[in-house]
């Protein structure tokens, strides 16, 4: 799987889940977990840094529950982590 692929693949895992996501939904279903969720997206990225999976693991979580307000900053962090784009921070 080329880098592309890979981080198109992590996100339709993370646009499916922030579609099924809800406020309250751990109410509604006591096996819900966003962990689980967060777990399920983190496999698809293969090897990468302890470091790396935190930061990413906290932006899946995010994109989950409010997707609008992190999409960018997701993308972003996945491009840069595939090595996909040179991004520069200074705007």
């Amino acid at each position: 799987m080329s880098d592309r692929e890979r981080a198109d693949a992590v996100l339709e895992h993370v646009a499916v889940l922030a579609f099924l996501y809800y406020p309250g939904i751990e109410a509604d279903d006591p096996s819900y977990s966003l962990a689980d969720d967060i777990d399920w997206c983190l496999a698809r990225l293969g090897d990468v840094s302890d470091t790396e999976r935190e930061r990413i693991g906290a932006l899946f979580a995010r994109a989950i529950t409010d997707p609008t307000a992190t999409r960018e900053e997701l993308f972003t962090a996945l491009v840069e982590l595939d090595g996909l784009l040179a991004v520069d921070h200074h705007e």
